[in-house]
């Protein structure tokens, strides 16, 4: 079986994996993987301010994974410009028709930019039959196509060519939560990030929203300078020794509960860091109120993820904001024993599963398939 490669472009980093296919117990079997880490400045509040940068970036993590870089990958786009909405066509309509029929209709998928202005996919969601006509309804995604085109153009800068660029939300789903196709559940995965935080929420086999907040990692690093005055790689430090302790790292399967501890508050950083979280979790909190007034029912689940999900505490304060369980997530994903990969077993023959979190959405997205 062919590997399937995903490419994942955060703040700080691009990560690329090649995924052998998924196993008996719905694992994901990540053969090849690569990190590099992205030029302070290159990307600033999820947008790319440096194509160039972030071009030698993925270089050096195809080139670290020992992947070629060549047509076949797929791209992650994360963006606060990111919409999506279904729309009912005439079932005869190809699918190569669909975008020309929604452009024609000039209905509006984004509240803050325009048909024009948008690159567009769909996927069938469901066919109905209306007056003896059959119906399709899609679900349509949006993105700003300047985003689109810059990620075109860092493709270009490391002479890559994807397969196609997939919502990164999306991806994170397809990661973090195996999905029953036969029950009708809802679930959410909310994503903290070094820049932005993002939230994605699915029902049934199908993806409903995807919000993206400001309010992440770096802003908890932000405060803790703002109390000690140190600079910002001693602050992420004292962050990282927050988000480790004790059994913060402990992680356990989707809609599992682990343990964590929560600070006391006693110390000027702690209390820092304590209105930051809240802020944080306020912001996450109205993006699932919103979801859930919009559809008319809530998550049954929130998985966290992202390094900043093992800070003592968060999973907590998120769970009492919303009323729904929270746990940490672990990426669906299995890293192959072989000898590329040796060291990576070398602490008591386990995979550090900050890594594994690392990785979890380019492990998302190479599960990518083709929409019909």
């Amino acid at each position: 079986m062919a590997e399937m490669i995903g490419v994942d472009i955060g703040a700080s980093a691009v990560r690329v994996v090649a995924v052998a296919g998924v196993d008996s117990r719905g694992m994901a079997i990540v053969t090849k993987l690569g990190i590099a880490e992205v030029a302070p400045g290159a990307i600033v509040a999820g947008k790319i301010r440096s194509p160039e940068e972030v071009s030698v970036a993925m270089v050096h993590a195809f080139k670290e994974a020992r992947i070629r870089r060549r047509y076949g990958f797929i791209l992650g786009i994360e963006s606060p410009d990111i919409a999506l909405s279904n729309i009912t066509l005439p079932a005869s309509l190809k699918k190569f028709e669909r975008n020309i029929a929604i452009r024609t209709m000039n209905k509006p998928i984004s509240p803050t930019f325009s048909i024009g202005d948008s690159a567009l996919s769909t996927s069938l969601f469901e066919s109905v039959e209306l007056n003896k006509v059959i119906m399709n309804t899609v679900s349509v995604a949006a993105a700003l196509q300047s985003e689109v085109n810059m990620l075109k153009s860092v493709c270009a800068l490391a002479k890559a060519t994807p397969k196609a660029i997939d919502l990164t939300g999306a991806a994170l789903l397809r990661s973090y939560i195996r999905a029953n196709p036969e029950a009708n559940e809802i679930g959410t995965v909310v994503s903290i990030g070094a820049s932005r935080t993002t939230i994605a929420t699915r029902e049934g086999m199908y993806l409903r929203s995807i919000r993206t907040v400001a309010g992440a990692g770096s802003e908890i690093t932000r405060a803790i300078m703002s109390v000690t005055g140190e600079p910002f790689e001693i602050a992420e430090e004292e962050k990282v020794k927050n988000a480790v302790s004790k059994g913060a790292t402990k992680l356990t399967s989707s809609y599992a509960m682990d343990e964590s501890f929560s600070m006391d508050g006693s110390s000027p950083v702690d209390r820092a860091i304590n209105n930051s979280v809240d802020l944080l979790v306020d912001s996450i909190a109205q993006a699932i109120d919103s979801d859930s007034n919009i559809y008319g029912n809530i998550s049954q689940g929130v998985t966290l993820v992202g390094g900043t999900a093992l800070m003592r505490g968060l999973k907590e304060k998120l769970s009492q904001r919303i009323g729904i369980p929270v746990s940490i997530g672990k990426p669906w994903a299995e890293i192959e024993r072989s000898r590329a990969h040796a060291h990576l077993f070398a602490n008591g023959g386990k995979v550090d599963p900050r890594l594994l979190l690392a990785i979890g959405p380019a492990v998302g997205l190479a599960l990518w398939k083709d929409p019909s």
